[in-house]
């Protein structure tokens, strides 16, 4: 069966690879022109997400996943850069200037309506990592039981027996899905490499800030993002002190309530400032495809992610994580600065032209972001080569790459500020509900609403489900059974 949805939204050309070769130009060119048409609405932009950025055998997954399974291009390409972050942990750091470093850490979001397939490319892009967490914790319960039977035995008995004082185990963790900022803590103690926070629906993670206690949950994520010291005092506890905390996010919305993103001060804060959005146009629920993904496909990301797993976290004396520092190679680093700057324009251009403070914000993180992601890209293209020499530097690929994908997240941020900036509640609505609504006259009766609705192909029981909902906010019942528009 043909698919006839475009699954993806960026649908690109088969058989697109990266050009190693750096055209600066494109990128200059791609940068002016956002500074010139900045003051455009994001739906303006044609915004693929970019592919050939990726080493080919990643371009390899992404076409494959989303030929067979319907994953759009920009889900499984922002699932795979997280899944790639969670993998590096606190293994590496790349140094911007001396006495500045960058780690990999991303807070990265899939948005969509539901059913677009938003779940499926990050539970892929993290299956080799819950693979190995798996590993972990069978192992762990083969200790644990262990160490269970030998403290049940007296101090005579083990020695007898020639048992050392037992050292009870511990859990190793890749990822988490429900905590409070104390059990992550908690966790992250144990697993200095790194902790993912993995939600599917990330809505119920900012929603839950402060459920257990009240306090400034939003502000310690600042700076879980900055991998600022995590330091958390507790009453009848033992102090947690995290030096370097490595804790990337991922995780999806529905583009319905992204405007709760900005409740609580979350808009002024800076917390929507470091999420990178994923986010498909003209994205639709797709058929079935009839083509099965090869085994082959799953092996290589597996081998992928798991050679970015294998390097080895170093310790200092206390035990303390010891990234291996990597700088920039000298064209590569000027390539960034050059960049830096035209985004610094875009920065003032949204703070003192056009007066939005919010994207001012977010074009303000992305030189941050440019770093972390060329690192990101850096990992994998060592994983991808044969040859696995050493990362020693991150080269020309890996930050014109990251470059690419600032320029794409920096238009899907432009699309979520407006929708959470919308005082207009249609604006709110999922496509279908947004039509329906504004095909309905000023004034209509029930009977009159649902011969629009089944024009529309909208079953009754919906059309009853959505005239309750939007009763009292977008429609005023007059009398029994007719209606007024107030939006």
């Amino acid at each position: 069966m043909k698919n006839t949805n475009n699954t993806s939204g960026t649908e690109q050309p088969k058989g697109t690879q990266f050009n190693p070769k750096f055209n600066p130009d494109v990128l200059w060119n791609n940068a002016d022109k956002n500074t010139q048409q900045d003051n455009k609405p994001a739906a303006e932009f044609t915004n693929l997400f970019p592919v050939h950025v990726f080493p080919p055998a990643v371009q390899e997954i992404i076409a494959a996943t989303n030929e067979c399974l319907n994953y759009p291009t920009d889900f499984i390409g922002a699932s795979i850069l997280f899944a790639t972050s969670l993998a590096t942990g606190n293994t590496y750091r790349v140094e911007v200037r001396n006495g500045w470093l960058e780690s990999a850490v991303i807070f990265i979001a899939n948005v969509g309506r539901p059913n677009t397939v938003k779940s499926h490319p990050l539970s892929f892009a993290l299956q080799p990592i819950h693979d190995r967490q798996i590993e972990k914790y069978t192992d762990y319960n083969r200790k644990k039981k262990k160490y269970d039977s030998e403290t049940n035995l007296t101090k005579e008995e083990r020695k007898e027996k020639g048992i050392e004082e037992p050292v009870k185990p511990i859990l190793e963790k890749y990822t988490v899905t429900d905590f409070t900022p104390e059990a992550l803590a908690d966790v992250h103690k144990y697993n200095s490499r790194g902790i993912g926070v993995y939600v599917d629906e990330l809505a119920g993670w900012f929603k839950n800030f402060n459920r257990y206690h009240k306090g400034a949950e939003a502000e310690t994520w600042l700076s879980i993002w900055s991998c600022k010291l995590m330091s958390i005092d507790r009453k009848g506890s033992e102090p947690l002190l995290i030096p370097l905390p490595f804790i990337p996010v991922g995780g999806n919305i529905q583009t319905s309530i992204l405007y709760e993103l900005a409740k609580d001060s979350r808009s002024q804060n800076g917390f929507i400032d470091r999420i990178l959005f994923a986010f498909p146009q003209g994205l639709q629920k797709p058929y079935w495809s009839d083509k099965e993904l090869q085994p082959a496909i799953i092996e290589k990301w597996k081998s992928i992610i798991s050679d970015i797993l294998s390097n080895e976290l170093k310790l200092d004396e206390n035990m303390n994580p010891l990234p291996d520092i990597i700088k920039f190679t000298p064209d590569a680093a000027q390539i960034l600065t050059d960049w830096q700057r035209r985004n610094t324009d875009l920065c003032n251009f949204q703070s003192e032209v056009e007066g939005n403070d919010t994207l001012a914000g977010v074009y303000g993180k992305f030189d941050i972001y440019a770093v972390r992601l060329a690192l990101i890209l850096e990992l994998l293209y060592w994983s991808c080569d044969d040859k696995k020499q050493p990362v020693q530097q991150v080269g020309i690929d890996a930050v014109s790459g990251a470059i690419h994908l600032i320029e794409y997240f920096r238009n899907t941020a432009k699309k979520v500020d407006a929708i959470i900036s919308s005082n207009n509640p249609l604006d709110r609505l999922p496509d279908n509900q947004r039509k329906f609504y504004e095909a309905l006259p000023d004034t209509f009766t029930a009977a009159e609403g649902f011969k629009i609705a089944d024009l529309q192909k909208i079953p009754f029981d919906t059309f009853t489900k959505w005239l309750k909902r939007f009763t009292g906010t977008m429609l005023k019942k007059i009398k029994k059974g007719e209606y007024i528009k107030l939006v």
